[in-house]
């Protein structure tokens, strides 16, 4: 009698590969747990260039992808002890991508100076947090000068940092875009900076004294005008060219006394110039 052959029960396509799956996770390693600090191209591929459109209707459909890059932001400013942790968390709060134009929404919260219109930039957001910080390292800030409002976004910045702020554009059409911005951004604020269009290097005397005063442009030198309306023992930060080359540095000046000051060169820097004057919208070919 001739033995039956055994039969086999046919699989399909899609057991086999289940099976070759469960065959393969058994011979494999264990990958190794890991609990440090990840690149957000990585954890978000959705930021890369390359895997999402940079459109406005793209990130409005997306909010948390923004969300998720200015926590990484931050993340990267404290790891690298840049700010103090009060500048920390206004930033972490003030949407930058706000005060950028749609086009830079991608690059929003990359550590990159933008630009704005006008031959102007929106800084670095780490020199954003060191120039704050240093304001910040003579204590708590009641009275704020800036000059440069640009986009806004520093002086916004500033009110989650200090009571009341000043900032001064020459530039008019920045003002109003400054102005508008403000208002985008107004349910994040204690209060809203006051705003001028004018002439920074004059300052603002009739607000004066100052805890602090921050310029957010290079000139050859602090304007005397702003030197003398900080109060005795704030903190003027500003970027000052120096030398035959015109070598820009970020400097401190502390004022000790009515008649002394006291200056501390901190790092390089690269800022558009100080100039003085005003530029009203019917210079700017608009």
């Amino acid at each position: 009698m001739t033995a039956k052959k055994p039969t086999f029960a046919h699989l399909s396509e899609v057991q086999r590969a289940l099976n070759q799956s469960a065959v393969a996770r058994e011979c494999a390693k264990p990958a190794p747990l890991f609990f440090g600090q990840r690149d957000a191209v990585h954890l978000y591929p959705i930021m890369r260039s390359d895997t999402l459109r940079n459109t406005s209707t793209n990130w409005r459909a997306q909010p948390e992808v923004l969300s998720k890059a200015r926590a990484f932001m931050v993340e990267r400013l404290r790891a690298d002890s840049i700010g103090d942790s009060k500048v920390w968390a206004a930033m972490a709060l003030l949407p930058r991508h706000v005060f950028l134009d749609d086009a830079f929404y991608l690059r929003a919260y990359h550590d990159d100076a933008l630009p704005i219109g006008y031959g102007q930039t929106i800084s670095h957001p780490s020199t954003v947090a060191r120039m704050i910080a240093l304001l910040r390292s003579q204590g708590e800030l009641t009275r704020v000068l800036e000059i440069g409002t640009g986009c806004g976004y520093q002086a916004a910045l500033l009110t989650l940092c200090a009571t009341h702020v000043f900032s001064i554009e020459r530039i008019e059409p920045l003002y109003r875009l400054a102005l508008d911005n403000i208002t985008r951004v107004q349910r994040f604020l204690p209060r809203p900076p006051q705003l001028s269009f004018g002439d920074g290097t004059l300052g603002l005397p009739n607000h004066a004294p100052f805890d602090g005063i921050i310029i957010a442009a290079a000139g050859l030198s602090v304007p005397q005008a702003l030197l003398q309306q900080l109060r005795i023992g704030g903190v003027l930060v500003a970027p000052v060219q120096m030398g035959l080359q015109k070598q820009q540095v970020l400097i401190k000046i502390t004022r000790l006394k009515n008649d002394e000051w006291q200056r501390e060169i901190i790092d390089d820097a690269k800022f558009v110039p100080l100039l003085d004057g005003t530029q009203s919208e019917s210079h700017t070919g608009i």
